[in-house]
């Protein structure tokens, strides 16, 4: 997207989808959540955070080393 430009996502709660999507300009790139808000935030965030996994491997040849101490 360019300067300017609205992208992204977006929850809406409360106001008109109809007016927000005259003020962005009715940009495709803006995806917006307009429905009534769910009781169950575990539901409602899920369009909205992305889940990352870490994984560390603490060994060479099987054998225990200190490198990930500092991170644990």
């Amino acid at each position: 997207a360019g300067r300017g430009e609205v992208t992204g996502r977006l929850r809406l709660v409360g106001g008109s989808a109809a007016t927000l999507a005259e003020a962005t300009g009715g940009t495709p790139d803006l995806a917006v959540w307009s429905h009534p808000v769910t009781p169950s935030g575990r539901v409602e965030l899920l369009p909205f955070l992305h889940e990352q996994a870490i994984s560390i491997t603490n060994h060479r040849f099987g054998n225990p080393t200190t490198i990930s101490d500092g991170v644990i």
